[in-house]
């Protein structure tokens, strides 16, 4: 178990894929560009300037901004700190194809996904009303 951003420390070099998977996360909940992550920032902000709302817009941004700071202090710690005797390397497969396949879905493969999405998203609303 995890309890602190140290327990990361040299991910990458104790189980280099968890830390790949891991650092994917991170930049999507980053809002970074081509992650599935900035789709959902990109239509929050969006409905927010068509709103009118933009001082909420402008907190949205720099809430998002300080968050990245945090985001990407753990892949620092990951990828530029000593490794921490907390991880030792594993060979589970299916752990290790789980979390690959998740990785991929929020990654730009993920992108292909959204239309089917949306369309089935819009399909349950309109069976609400």
């Amino acid at each position: 178990p995890v309890e602190t951003i140290a327990s990361l420390s040299g991910l990458s070099q104790t189980r280099p894929g968890l830390a790949a998977a891991l650092a994917v996360f991170m930049f999507s909940l980053a809002g970074i560009p081509p992650l599935l992550g900035f789709n959902a920032k990109l239509a929050v902000f969006s409905a927010a300037v068509d709103a009118g709302l933009y001082p909420l817009a402008v907190v949205g941004f720099v809430a998002s901004v300080i968050g990245a700071y945090y985001y990407l202090r753990v892949i620092k710690v990951m990828y530029f700190d000593e490794p921490a005797p907390a991880f030792q390397r594993s060979n589970d497969v299916v752990q290790g194809g789980l979390i690959a396949a998740t990785a991929l879905f929020v990654s730009p493969l993920g992108w292909v996904v959204l239309a089917p999405l949306g369309g089935w998203t819009m399909t349950a609303a309109h069976s609400l009303f």
